[in-house]
Parts: structure tokens; C-alpha cells; sequence
């Protein structure tokens, strides 16, 4: 094939062309403004239009002098009229795989993909298309960052706090090795935020009294609030205070506890109370290496050294996916922390997290930011940047998927008013065993 580039003067479309493709001029002239010419017109020997009508007209539109044809002057009169109308039709027998297209289009940043004809906002009236009404379907807009500082997000995590989670029970001292997770007020404690958690309950779980399984349980939030929301909870954690602590708070609210299962054990032991694929999420928030030592028990990662703790680690992780059942969501929020020693530098923990569920067989499915408040990270760099070291004020929200992506839209129904108050659910144990 011989392309030549000639003055769009010396062709012409067809007379007689039953496609009408006005509507299309500018899409493709965008098209050719971004990408260039990828494909040239196709003429016959007079320089009549076989193929490539709209092309020529997005070309008169941005102004070009010449264009690049192929002339197929190996084709008979009626090859060409037959070619002509097939060229049209072809496209008109395609479809789009609409879940492939969404990302596609969702891998597609920086180009702005309407001006090629594609509506980003099709279906979704303009009123649904605000921050607000994101909100109140959503509770937070689902973007790939999640500002913690924002005012909906406070009031919200208020309103659980008002229920009475005390999750820093059970946990000694300061033990503050996520503070961009804490709740206020915690006395330095870490304490895992009942916001996010309802979040991931309500966005990457299919339907009411779901199972959902932690390996690394911590404090009550999570049991709480899965429990509140009528989900069936499994948590195990290696320390007996905690559980007890745990349990303690679950009562003092009211909680329904026939929901929550809390064990002391080391989780590579999760085969003992949990059967492989019968949980509908994993939510874990694991140790960050030894940066909270949580007590000297041999079996704590947060004692380990860090081939130790890497290797089991993965090992619990790996052993969580099997609990997970098919075309099921994972979330895991992990920070990277800082090796031992002067010279280390991070330790990829988001790494290894993602490799170990990938290693099992999933995808990596969501990339998203838990934004928190400066607080005191704006005293400590002014310290840290002494060493060129940023003061982080974020945590990784890592989302993985087991199955089939393409199937996510049969398994989890549309999402819709997320955002009631918290007094409009009944957290009594009658009314929770019914949801």
C-alpha cells in the first residue's frame, strides 16, 4: 500500500454518499489534531472518495492544505461502490464490552476522551453529577483520595463516636503507629477510624449479613461497626486483653454479638475458624513492622525481625484469600515504614502487600489515598526536611478483587443513598439479627 500526500484540493467526496457523518466532523478532527494522521483517505483513480468522507471534512474543518491518500486502483467500479458501503457498515455491526471500556477509559488521565464523541456523563442527569449528591449516595465522593479533614467525614465519624467505641481499650500506652488513622481524642493511642471502615463495608460488600474476616483484628471498630451494619464479623488477634477489652465495648454499646467472633490466636492458625472461600470481604490493617510493638509474644510481627516478619506476613495474607470467595472484594490500609538501621529508607510494605495478594491469584483493583489532618506533621517537618525527609500525612487504602472483574456488575448492585444518619439504625440486638 502506497501512501501519498496530495492537496485536499484534488479530491472529492462522492455524490452520491448515503452516509451521513456530520456528526462526527468534530470528533474526528479532534482526533487528527491529537493523534495526527494514523489513517489515510481512500480515492479511486479520479480521486473520488472511497473511504475516509469524514476524515476529509474534519480536515477542511481544522484548515489542512493536503492530506494522505491510498488510491485503490485495483478495484473494479462495482468493488468500489460495494467497498464504499461496507467500509460504512462494518463499524455500525460493532459493540462495546462496556466493562472493558470503563477501563480503558478509566487508564486514560490526561487526554480528555468527550472530544472524540465519548460521554463520560451518559446516563447520569446533571443534577447527579454534583460533589453533593455524590455524598449523599456515597457518604464521601468514591475518588482515589479520601480527605479525612473534610466536614461530612467528621460529623460522620462523630456520630459513631457517639455510640460509645472506646477500640483503644486493651492497648497499653501510647501506641500510636497510625496516626493518620487515630480517632481524637484517643490518648495517643491508635485507633482505626469507624468512617473508613463503614466505607469499605458499604462500597466493597454485595449485601446484607455478609461474612467478613480480619487477621489482624486490633481493636473494636471494625467488629463494631460490621455488627451495626448487620455483617457477621471474624476477627483474631494474639492478645487476650484486647479480645476481652473488645468484647467488653461491644456490650457496653449494644451490639448484637452473636455477629462478632473475636479469637485470640496467632492468624496462621485462621484455618481453625474460618473455612476457605465462605467470607464476602478481608479488611485488614496489619502491623506497620515493629514501629507499635503491640507485646513480647514470639508469635507478634511487630517482635520480628524483617525477614520474619516479611515471610508471615504474606503467609497470613495469602492464607486470607483463600477464606475469600469468588468474585469478592479485599481492602487493605498499610503504610510504608522506615527499615532499621541509619541508612535504611522505606520498606516497601504497600509492595509486599500487593505482591501477596497477586502471588494468590488477585488483582490489584483500587488505588486509593486516605488523606488525614496535618495535625502535628506540620511541627515535624520543619525537623524532618533537615534530613530531606516529608512528614507523611497519608495512609494506602490497597482494594483487591478475587474472580472475575468483568462479573463485579452482576454481584454488586448499584450504589444508592449511603449517607442516612447513624440514629436511623437500630443497633439492638433484636433488630440486628433480622438485617
Amino acid at each position: 500500500m502506497k501512501v501519498e500526500t496530495v492537496s485536499i484540493d484534488k479530491i472529492k467526496p462522492y455524490e452520491n454518499n448515503p452516509r451521513n457523518n456530520d456528526d462526527a466532523v468534530d470528533a474526528v478532527a479532534n482526533s487528527i489534531k491529537e493523534f495526527g494522521w494514523q489513517q489515510p483517505i481512500v480515492v479511486d483513480n479520479g480521486g473520488v472518495i472511497i473511504a475516509g468522507h469524514t476524515r476529509y471534512k474534519a480536515a477542511k474543518k481544522i484548515g489542512y492544505k493536503e492530506v494522505p491518500i491510498v488510491v485503490a486502483d485495483n478495484l473494479t467500479k462495482e468493488q468500489v461502490n460495494a467497498y464504499r458501503l461496507a467500509d460504512n457498515k462494518v463499524g455500525e455491526l460493532a459493540d462495546w464490552d462496556e466493562d472493558l471500556l470503563d477501563q480503558e477509559l478509566d487508564d486514560i488521565l490526561d487526554i480528555d476522551m468527550s472530544e472524540f464523541g465519548f460521554d463520560l456523563n451518559e446516563e447520569i442527569e446533571k443534577e447527579e453529577r454534583t460533589p453533593d449528591a455524590l455524598k449523599n449516595d456515597f457518604m464521601v465522593p468514591p475518588f482515589s483520595v479520601l480527605d479525612t479533614r473534610q466536614g461530612n467525614w467528621q460529623d460522620r465519624k462523630r456520630e459513631w463516636l457517639d455510640l460509645g467505641i472506646k477500640s483503644e481499650l486493651g492497648r497499653k500506652g501510647d501506641l500510636t503507629f497510625a496516626k493518620s488513622i487515630n480517632i481524637e481524642g484517643s490518648s495517643g493511642t491508635s485507633v482505626f477510624d469507624p468512617v473508613l471502615t463503614e466505607i469499605i463495608y458499604k462500597w466493597f460488600i454485595p449485601y446484607a449479613n455478609a461474612n467478613i474476616y480480619d487477621p489482624f483484628a486490633g481493636g473494636s471498630v471494625r467488629g463494631i461497626v460490621a455488627a451495626t451494619l448487620g455483617h457477621h464479623y471474624t476477627g483474631i488477634d494474639l492478645r487476650k486483653e484486647q479480645i476481652d477489652a473488645n468484647y467488653q465495648n461491644a456490650k457496653e454499646i449494644g451490639t448484637n454479638i452473636d455477629l462478632i467472633n473475636w479469637y485470640v490466636d496467632d492468624s496462621q492458625n485462621a484455618d481453625k475458624y474460618v473455612k476457605d472461600n465462605t467470607q464476602d470481604l478481608i479488611i485488614a490493617c496489619p502491623p506497620y513492622s515493629d514501629l507499635e510493638v503491640y507485646s513480647d509474644d514470639p508469635k507478634d510481627l511487630s517482635t520480628m525481625s524483617d525477614d520474619e516478619f516479611d515471610n508471615i506476613y504474606q503467609k497470613i495474607l495469602q492464607n486470607a484469600v483463600k477464606k475469600l470467595k469468588n468474585n469478592r472484594f479485599a481492602v487493605v490500609i498499610v503504610s510504608d515504614v522506615r527499615g532499621k538501621g541509619k541508612n535504611s529508607g522505606y520498606r516497601d510494605l504497600t509492595g509486599m502487600t500487593k505482591r501477596a495478594f497477586i502471588d494468590s491469584g488477585c488483582c490489584f483493583y483500587n488505588d486509593i489515598i486516605l488523606l488525614n489532618a496535618i495535625g502535628s506533621a506540620a511541627v515535624r517537618a520543619r525537623r524532618y526536611m533537615k534530613s530531606r525527609k516529608v512528614a507523611r500525612v497519608h495512609q494506602n487504602v490497597l482494594v483487591f478483587y478475587k474472580g472475575d472483574i468483568t462479573k463485579i456488575k452482576d454481584e454488586f448492585d448499584e450504589i444508592h443513598g449511603l449517607n442516612d444518619a447513624l440514629e436511623n439504625v437500630d443497633i439492638s440486638s433484636d433488630n440486628l439479627s433480622s438485617l
